[in-house]
């Protein structure tokens, strides 16, 4: 898959964020209703700096499984109205970090990057990785110690891929879902993440909290960006319902909005 960029040096960070919160002081935009989100990014753009010149294209990737496929739905609708803003999609469905034989991530940025490069590389992967990992003849069962050490090594080789493509990456944590078992396993995906992601210098994403209800469970309904209590998960408890897409795409907006502006995510 191509994205069709051609090839330029990334932005600078602090740039990247004159540009942008410069550049979107009218997000306004029907899938950016909440009020917060909005303000922020038109205080930034109006902080008494000059405003920067919005020719220049800023081009964000989101990269990962179908689970990013609704993460860029979101954040397209979010920054993509905007001129100088490029929202580009690589993502497949049921890939991930552990069968690297039927689709190898590793290979795929790299291929990507050859022909396209990012100011930002959003990432959103690994919903498929609760399955046994086979290390040369030997089956390791997941959740293992073994396994465990396996996956995070996985996971930092990775991430060395993106962090060489010289792209600021956010690397997005898993959701909760209507599995409890599988909400367990994401949470120990997302600590390896989290870690990871510090260590490589990455931002790390958290939208757990944004997605479950007062009690911390999960929930299908939640506050949609228009305000309204709506639907934002699919049937099958994974998935984001149309209305989720959009939170999930303002929730990451908002991360980008405050650390291109200058004060650091959260970790």
């Amino acid at each position: 898959m191509r994205f069709g960029f051609r090839y330029r040096r990334p932005l600078p960070i602090g740039r990247i964020g004159r540009m942008l919160l410069a550049g979107l002081t009218c997000l306004t935009l029907g899938a950016m209703s909440d009020p917060g989100v909005a303000r922020q990014f038109a205080e930034a753009g109006t902080s008494g700096a000059a405003p920067a010149a919005t020719s220049r294209e800023i081009r964000i990737g989101v990269i990962g499984d179908s689970l990013a496929e609704d993460l860029w739905y979101g954040l397209d609708k979010v920054l993509g109205a905007r001129k100088n803003v490029k929202v580009a999609k690589y993502a497949k469905a049921a890939t991930g970090l552990i069968r690297d034989d039927v689709y190898d991530w590793q290979d795929a940025v790299r291929d990507v990057v050859r022909e396209s490069r990012f100011d930002a590389i959003v990432v959103l992967i690994g919903g498929n990785d609760r399955q046994s990992i086979w290390i040369g003849s030997r089956r390791v069962s997941r959740g293992s110690k073994a396994w465990l050490r396996e996956y995070e090594r996985r996971v930092a080789r990775f991430m060395d891929v993106l962090a060489s493509t010289g792209a600021r990456v956010y690397w997005v944590g898993l959701p909760a879902v209507r599995s409890e078992r599988m909400s367990r396993d994401y949470r120990t995906f997302n600590g390896i993440f989290r870690a990871q992601a510090r260590r490589h210098g990455f931002a790390y994403v958290e939208i757990w909290d944004d997605f479950i209800d007062q009690d911390g469970a999960y929930t299908s309904f939640g506050r949609a960006p228009d305000g309204a209590t709506r639907q934002l998960r699919k049937e099958d408890g994974l998935h984001f319902a149309p209305a989720g897409k959009l939170r999930l795409g303002e929730v990451v907006a908002r991360e980008l909005a405050r650390e291109l502006g200058g004060t650091r995510v959260a970790r």
